[in-house]
């Protein structure tokens, strides 16, 4: 039961549901057969197999730090645990090596440098300021634009678009996690961003990070609705952004002024993670 918790269930159907989105609504020859065949089912698995390798390797190199930073929660409580996420998470990373070099040369050099990108990341750069963030935003950005390589149909426009939103608000949302996870990070001797610079300086971090984002994707949100949108789906389009995407975002940038414990940087992260869901759903709209 550790085992799957670590795995991240929910993060993953996540993951699955936005490349799906991605195929067929930024695909705009794409129908739900070509969504569906060999060619894209091959890539959604190997993008899951990545994603279960990075996650378990994260809660087994990570056991000493959340066992202060989610003390109620489950964890890889004893080694036997540990030993079954490792090699389960060994198995992933061979799984999605494999079929991927099945597939081509091309997408196996791809998936080597992600999965070396995951290790060295829960290795090494999580435990430093603001790269290993980067990392994980650089690759939750390419878990989109990923299926662009492989499919000429994808508009190259919109996935550029909607990956630089993906990259912006995992971000945002590491930044608030290490600030959430500070007190057990400087237990376990890790230097994230919180640790080494403290609380004022991280509000700074994400306050300026997100006036950034917000610049970036208020620029997206024209370029869209000039090209792709005539109205009056101009205006469903533009309202469901400010709605459910631009409100959330001011929200989240006003509340962190004022964030100064854990349980406020966990409310932080649930909003950026809401941010993420509904900038996906846009998708729908094409």
């Amino acid at each position: 039961m550790h085992v799957l918790k670590a795995i991240r269930p929910l993060n993953l159907l996540i993951l699955f549901i936005t490349q799906i989105c991605a195929v067929y609504f930024l695909g705009f020859d794409n129908s739900w057969k070509d969504v569906v065949d060999v060619h894209h089912i091959n890539l959604l698995s190997i993008t899951q197999l990545c994603a279960v390798f990075g996650y378990l390797l994260n809660d087994v190199m990570d056991k000493k730090a959340d066992e202060v930073n989610r003390p109620y929660a489950m964890h890889l409580s004893n080694s036997n645990d540990t030993k079954l996420a490792f090699l389960i998470s060994i198995i992933a990373a061979g799984a999605a090596l494999l079929l991927a070099f099945l597939w081509s040369y091309f997408l196996g050099v791809i998936i080597s440098a992600v999965v070396s990108l995951l290790f060295f990341y829960n290795c090494f750069f999580k435990r430093l300021p603001i790269i290993g963030n980067i990392i994980v935003a650089l690759l939750g950005a390419f878990s989109i634009f990923i299926f662009k390589l492989f499919d000429p149909k994808i508009n190259a426009g919109l996935i550029l678009m909607f990956s630089f939103n993906a990259f912006g608000i995992h971000l945002i949302r590491e930044i608030i996690k290490d600030a959430e996870d500070s007190h057990g990070d400087a237990q376990a001797g890790y230097k994230t961003f919180t640790v080494v610079a403290g609380f004022k300086a991280t509000r700074y971090l994400i306050m300026g990070v997100t006036f950034l984002f917000i610049l970036g994707y208020s620029t997206c949100l024209r370029i869209i609705m000039a090209r792709y949108f005539t109205p009056p789906l101009t205006y469903v389009f533009l309202t469901y952004n400010i709605l459910c995407v631009a409100l959330p975002l001011f929200h989240l940038l006003a509340s962190v002024q004022l964030a100064s414990q854990k349980s406020d940087y966990t409310y932080l992260s649930k909003v950026a993670l809401y941010i993420m869901i509904t900038g996906t759903l846009s998708m729908l709209f094409f």
